[in-house]
């Protein structure tokens, strides 16, 4: 059963970074306020496709540190890290099929939100539903999609949710109407028409064949480059990295050696500017190169598109032939009975069928040519790209050259001690810096090849899974009854450990898809402690019935944000337990304490993520990750930074 497991948190910017681990179980993070606690699961949040921004207005310390933030993330067996930017280009997700260490030898896909969270949809299973709904203010209807987005309500309780009338965003018309709906997804409780699970069907079908040519483009590359021993590939990278920090040991000896000896002059002074341009014009010849390989890729990729195209041509053209363009005869036939003559009508049968599909073929071949002329197109745009960067390189080039013979004059003219020594260790590791980039290079193409492999496996259990729901349309009722049923058994089960009392029609409604208690939704009560322990319980069943395997379609997480904000915390033990102090909150330590042993049994099969102040002391000392403190102290605290850490080594 697939399950979204959160492996790391990474905020980073020129200066700064700081990674935060979490537990496969139960994380908890206390701190005193405006130390970074919840910012911590707004990050998380924001990576995960949230629309709105970090207003770093409010988080000064986050503006100041970092740029970027990183989510490592494990589905199923696979490792995936998402980056998303705080500054800039805010609407991108960049997602790399790796773990974080690896980003510099993959090559990501950079996609809008919505796009980002189809992929981790395809990735927990779970398909998409399209829903029809009236615009605001108009009879008109529009259709809008249930996504990840809606399911991650059931999976994020913020504090501003928890214990009020707010749970699973209510406030918002928008949201709570696909409520119901991302409650059915995750429970396999939705009712598709079979048009609508045919056209995911061809999508998910064509985007096989698709993902199938990108592959072959891309282990022909591997083939041009002489780079298809993997194996080799890494040892050569390996080694490579070796030699290089070598070269710059070596360097740092000589230029130690050099600096007491120093002689400068105006020679030397034009020495070097001439070397740095000579290096400025070998790095632009390099950039070019590596354009120049991307357009060769494209252009082979877009020849293979157009065989298939042509292939596909031909194919029309013979069912043309063969089906409509061969002329059988009128034949005379003599009737046994009489012995009169009958014309033979063999040929006239269905011709206005026979007419109809013949236009559709020839439609179809219309449109085939149509794309041969695009793709050829696009392809020679491509070579006159090409092109132009090959007169560039040649400029560049001779140039080169030109710097290159002004350089020899100059160093033999200069007085610096040991410049010629280092000249040539620097033109060395330049040299194996450029070697070990194509390598790598090389690197990326291979695990983009395991990446569009894995994405056919992703595709092919998608088509099986929506054969399956074409097979079997309609949700039976039998299995919604099971399902509720279990789900109320563990509802009740909650809430009675929660000291509420269940005789009273107290269940999670079957067509609302919300919890009740004593026949009032979560949203008709007004005790903030009730509404908590009403919300806690509904998740907690949630969880319970996808270890049964209930709810598929659940991530398998939960993050929570300030649990005694509304039920206190734990008694000390010299003072008796208090009585409610209102309607809104009631200070009790023994729900409280039931709160953490209910979250630390659903911990043993899903990851939960909790932030409080002052978690109980029997508790937080076995799962409280981090504890943050106000100023210096917080999420971003200098002490913590990982890239001082690397330079003091």
């Amino acid at each position: 059963m697939s399950r979204l497991i959160l492996l790391n948190l990474i905020i980073q910017g020129n200066n700064y970074k700081r990674t935060i681990e979490f537990n496969k179980g139960l994380t908890i993070i206390s701190g005193e306020k405006t130390s970074g606690k919840s910012l911590i699961l707004s990050l998380i949040d924001y990576c995960l496709g949230k629309s709105s921004k970090i207003d770093l207005n409010v988080q000064r310390e986050l503006d100041e540190k970092c740029d970027e933030v990183f989510l490592e993330l494990k589905i199923g067996n696979e490792v995936l890290t998402l980056r998303r930017l705080l500054k800039q280009k805010q609407t991108k997700i960049s997602i790399y099929f790796c773990n974080y260490n690896n980003l510099d030898e993959y090559t990501p896909k950079i996609l809008d939100i919505k796009d980002a969270m189809k992929i981790l949809m395809n990735k927990l299973n779970i398909n998409e539903y399209k829903l029809i709904r009236h615009q605001k203010h108009s009879n008109q209807k529009e259709i809008d999609t249930v996504s990840f987005r809606d399911i991650f309500r059931f999976v994020y309780i913020h504090q501003h949710e928890l214990g009020t009338g707010d749970f699973l965003e209510k406030k918002s018309t928008f949201k709570a109407v696909k409520n119901p709906h991302a409650f059915k997804m995750m429970f396999n409780l939705v009712d598709v028409d079979k048009e609508t699970l045919n056209e995911q069907l061809v999508k998910v079908q064509n985007n096989i064949d698709k993902t199938k040519r990108e592959l072959f483009g891309l282990n022909s590359y591997l083939e041009d480059l002489d780079a298809l021993d993997r194996v080799e590939l890494q040892l050569k990278v390996k080694k490579q990295l070796s030699d290089i920090e070598d070269k710059k040991k070596f360097k740092a000896d000589v230029l130690n050696k050099s600096i007491s000896k120093s002689n400068e002059n105006n020679e030397n002074k034009m020495y070097i500017k001439l070397k740095n341009d000579f290096k400025d014009i070998s790095n632009k010849i390099y950039e070019l190169q590596n354009k120049k390989r991307h357009l060769q890729i494209s252009v082979q990729s877009k020849q293979i598109l157009i065989k298939e195209y042509e292939d596909e041509y031909k194919e029309i053209e013979e069912t043309l032939e063969l089906n409509y363009k061969l002329i059988i005869p009128n034949q005379s036939i003599e009737c046994p009975l009489c012995s009169s003559k009958v014309s033979g009508h063999v040929h006239n049968q269905n011709v206005a069928h026979n007419e109809n599909a013949e236009k559709t073929l020839n439609k179809v071949k219309k449109q085939i040519v149509n794309k041969i002329n695009l793709v050829e197109d696009l392809i020679e745009k491509e070579l006159k790209q090409t092109e132009e960067i090959n007169k560039e390189i040649v400029i560049l080039t001779e140039k080169q050259s030109i710097f290159n013979n002004a350089l020899k004059q100059y160093s033999k003219k200069t007085e610096v001690p040991y410049l010629s020594q280092i000249d040539s260790i620097n033109s060395i590791i330049t040299k194996l810096s450029k070697d070990l980039e194509s390598l790598k290079e090389g690197l990326r193409i291979h695990n983009k090849v395991d990446e569009k492999e894995k994405l056919i496996t992703d595709l092919e259990l998608e088509e099986t899974r929506l054969l399956k729901d074409i097979a079997a349309l309609q949700v039976s009722n039998e299995k919604k009854d099971k399902v509720f049923k279990y789900l109320n058994k563990e509802y009740k089960a909650f809430m009675e450990r929660l000291k509420y009392e269940t005789k009273n029609e107290t269940f999670i409604h079957q067509e609302q898809m919300i919890p009740y208690y004593n026949g009032a939704s979560v949203y008709a009560h007004e005790s903030g402690g009730l509404l908590e322990c009403m919300q806690l319980s509904f998740i907690g069943a949630i969880l319970k019935s996808k270890t049964e395997g209930y709810s598929p379609g659940h991530p398998g997480l939960l993050l929570l944000d300030s649990l005694s904000k509304y039920v206190g915390t734990l008694a000390n033990n010299e003072t008796k337990k208090e009585e409610s102090v209102s309607n809104e909150k009631i200070n009790d330590p023994e729900v409280y304490d039931e709160f953490f042993k209910i979250l630390i049994e659903l911990s043993s099969d899903h990851q939960i993520i909790l932030v409080e102040n002052t978690p109980p002391v029997k508790y937080g000392s076995s799962y409280t990750k981090y504890t943050f403190y106000s100023g210096k102290k917080g999420l971003i605290d200098e002490e913590k930074n990982e890239i001082k850490d690397i330079f003091s080594e």
